[in-house]
């Protein structure tokens, strides 16, 4: 059984006629189209990688419970741990995306003359670098995962500095982070330059997956044998 509670996000999504809301369809509207950004070639790369559909989320899993020797009921134990916290934290984060049904940049920036804001512009022509999944924006399911998944592994493990790598088909390359901390902070910009998610969706969907990941590590796995 899940928690009882389920912890929402830091704040609500900012309205469109805000200040907040203007910064963070600018810049999304600068570092994530899918042509004419401002993004680096790296940013560029660890965009297409953290969005591979085959989530490298699972090679690292699976590179980890190789190299540190965990045998069968080891690694069944630090996979239920980490696929149990990442499944809530997606329940937590999509029930927050049906309670604020908040627009994605891909409609968001076309339509921007409508959106009562004065500082943002709109760009008919605009298309994010990744495809847009059909979900709404706020808070970020990739970020609310992401960040459940490393606080799974930093659970199970006990430590955070722990070198993890994964090949991505999508990218074509191997990024590789010196810890869970470094990677998961990379997340949360990638679904920038991806041009999928405002940084406010990202960054408040990063402490709900934590949170959520927490919850039901603290209630649901004990010490072995209790």
């Amino acid at each position: 059984m899940g928690p009882s509670r389920r912890p929402g996000p830091a704040c609500p999504p900012s309205p469109p006629r805000c200040r907040a809301y203007a910064r963070g369809l600018n810049e999304i509207k600068t570092l994530g189209p899918a042509t004419g950004s401002t993004r680096t070639r790296d940013q560029t790369e660890a965009a297409i990688w953290w969005d591979d559909p085959r989530l490298v989320e699972w090679p690292i899993k699976r590179r980890l419970a190789t190299t540190h020797r965990l045998g069968d009921l080891g690694s069944a134990r630090m996979f239920a741990m980490v696929d149990v916290a990442a499944a809530d934290a997606l329940i937590s984060c999509y029930k927050e995306k049906k309670r604020w049904r908040f627009w994605r940049p891909v409609t968001a920036i076309p339509l921007a003359d409508t959106d009562g804001n004065p500082a943002t512009v709109a760009d008919p022509d605009w298309t994010p670098l990744r495809i847009t999944a059909p979900s709404a924006e706020y808070p970020s399911g990739h970020a609310c995962f992401t960040s459940a998944t490393m606080a799974g592994l930093r659970k199970f493990f006990g430590r955070d500095d722990l070198s993890i790598s994964a090949f991505s088909a999508d990218s074509g390359t191997t990024r590789r982070y010196d810890s869970l901390s470094e990677a998961n902070t990379e997340l949360i910009e990638a679904r920038i330059w991806a041009g999928v998610h405002y940084r406010f969706a990202a960054e408040d969907g990063n402490p709900l997956g934590a949170a959520a990941a927490r919850e039901v590590l603290g209630n649901a796995f004990g010490r072995r044998g209790d």
